[in-house]
């Protein structure tokens, strides 16, 4: 029952973080804009700085990683991916605050 109740909690989890990565995604992009657009070039550059990793450190790879992920991601996907990241984290953060403020 536990394991049942652990991937039932999982799955809301997941769908309340993609969500709300959208919903912060499209509310940055509305009314927000030049914030958005400033985000987008930051992105565009944490792409070109993993690209640059992945080219130095995986030299024999890196026209694999260019043709499979590096050349389907552009700055506002690697933007959504880092909101996402950053969305899920303070969810589970203030899960795990919730769960230990109600337990002890």
């Amino acid at each position: 029952m536990r394991i049942l109740g652990a991937i039932i909690s999982t799955v809301v989890l997941l769908v309340v973080e993609l969500i709300l990565t959208i919903l912060v995604y499209t509310a940055l992009n509305v009314y927000s804009f030049e914030f958005f657009g400033e985000l987008v070039r930051f992105a565009g550059g944490v792409l070109d700085a993993l690209a640059g990793l992945v080219e130095r450190f995986f030299s024999g790879s890196s026209s694999t990683a260019y043709a499979s992920l590096f050349g389907e991601l552009g700055p506002k996907s690697m933007l959504l991916l880092l909101i996402g990241l950053a969305v899920a984290a303070i969810v589970r953060l203030l899960t795990s605050l919730i769960r230990a403020l109600t337990r002890g």
